[in-house]
């Protein structure tokens, strides 16, 4: 597909296009600053003049990429002297990622007996509005749920 027959009529889409181009330059870049040390990943979030936002897996690997911040920008204003007009940030900002979305509670089980006032309150709004398909579902409802009498 190519995406600069869209991009000359779509002033949006360049827009896109060329920040989703200069993120990967500086993924280039900051992959090759930052070897997968330990098997930790480095991804760019984010890249202005004022700060280049990196994301890692684990909260040990962006402390540690914390301490090592003021070195990695001076490496990383090093390497941008090749490319000229390239934004230079002025810090570092290291945050951690997911690869995977946070875990959900599990839903509490709701093992209660049916209640009197439960049923009678089921019973009462289908008595609200006789005659239509709600009313004759919350009867049988009510009718389902009414607990033994004892």
């Amino acid at each position: 597909m190519n995406l600069e027959r869209y991009r000359l009529n779509n002033p949006t889409l360049a827009g896109i296009l060329d920040r989703v181009a200069l993120i990967r330059g500086y993924q280039a870049i900051v992959d090759g600053l930052v070897p997968g040390r330990s098997g930790m990943s480095v991804q760019v979030l984010n890249v202005n003049e004022q700060t280049l936002t990196i994301g890692v897996p684990s909260a040990a690997g962006a402390s540690r990429l914390r301490f090592e911040a003021p070195d990695l920008l001076a490496r990383l204003h090093k390497a941008l002297e090749a490319h000229p007009g390239a934004p230079r940030p002025a810090g570092i900002r290291v945050r951690i990622t997911s690869g995977r979305p946070p875990a959900r509670p599990k839903p509490r089980d709701h093992d209660r007996p049916a209640s009197q006032a439960g049923s009678q309150a089921l019973h009462y709004l289908a008595e609200a509005e006789p005659g239509s398909d709600l009313s004759r579902a919350l009867e049988r409802l009510s009718r389902a749920i009414k607990p033994p009498q004892d």
